[in-house]
């Protein structure tokens, strides 16, 4: 199922003008969720490229996503970093949310990080680190639905076994065993938000087998796989779904606790780009 060329001319002038605008082509992409720019700051730019300045870019409405994208060099890798995303809840289809990531991957991207902020639906306590081994897609719709946002072979039937690489989960656990970094593996539930879980729904999503949810990710991984890219997902855990009033959080403290461990995120990433 090929994608529709109005899809794909705007996936084409994002290209082209990104081209124009670097010097070195990325074979890695980074996606940091909420609270976690600070590790595009930190990175050496070789260029920085605001949202607004890429022709049908989905811009970023939320507090936590600069909305840059930063190229960078770790080692002998050239690494695209997106600064924020675009999210369901902001209104945008999904075809505009993923839009990014059919970007990359036109670029020369062949490895996609994503990360996000998530709600745990268990006892993980805030600052927990969870490597997504597996994902549960509950947004009520699919980037890849109609004959317009296709991707891959076999008709736009797309393969999510294994969606995330095991051999970039094994070098993930590895790198944060050699650095002592807390770290788990555990199952993704997406949702449209933005409201976070009232208590039953907290318990359903965990008897359904997910360890933390999540308003964004999942997507942006279906799109990702599709167009045959490798996957590494990182979790952040930020507060806890269904929690009694008067432990319950706004976006600002989502915020708040995953740049506090913004540093522990990006030491991760550091050690699997150099992995890579």
């Amino acid at each position: 199922m090929a994608v529709d060329d109005s899809v794909s001319s705007l996936v084409q002038a994002a290209v082209e003008c990104l081209r124009s605008r670097l010097l070195s082509r990325p074979s890695v992409g980074i996606i940091l969720g909420s609270g976690l720019g600070s590790y595009a700051d930190r990175a050496q730019a070789l260029a920085a490229i605001p949202y607004q300045d890429i022709p049908g870019w989905p811009p970023c409405s939320v507090e936590g996503h600069a909305g840059r994208l930063v190229l960078t060099q770790r080692g002998g890798v050239c690494v695209a970093i997106l600064q924020g995303r675009a999210h369901r809840y902001e209104g945008y289809a999904l075809d505009m949310v993923t839009r990014p990531v059919r970007v990359l991957a036109a670029l020369g991207v062949q490895t996609l990080i994503v990360t996000c902020a998530a709600v745990a639906l268990d006892e993980a306590p805030p600052g927990t680190v969870m490597l997504i081994e597996d994902h549960l897609n509950l947004m009520g719709d699919n980037p890849l639905m109609g004959p317009a946002l296709g991707g891959g072979g076999g008709g736009g039937f797309v393969e999510m076994a294994e969606a995330y690489d095991p051999a970039l989960l094994a070098l993930a656990e590895r790198v944060a065993r050699a650095a002592g970094l807390p770290i788990r593996r555990g199952v993704l539930v997406a949702v449209t938000g933005p409201t976070y879980e009232t208590a039953a729904e907290a318990a359903m999503l965990g008897r359904l087998g997910a360890l933390a949810v999540s308003m964004s990710t999942v997507p942006e991984v279906i799109v990702a796989r599709a167009l045959g890219l490798r996957v590494l997902g990182v979790a952040l855990i930020t507060n806890r779904a269904g929690a009694p009033l008067d432990r319950q959080v706004g976006h600002w403290q989502v915020v708040a606790m995953a740049a506090s461990k913004a540093a522990s995120v990006g030491a991760l990433l550091d050690g699997v780009l150099d992995g890579l």
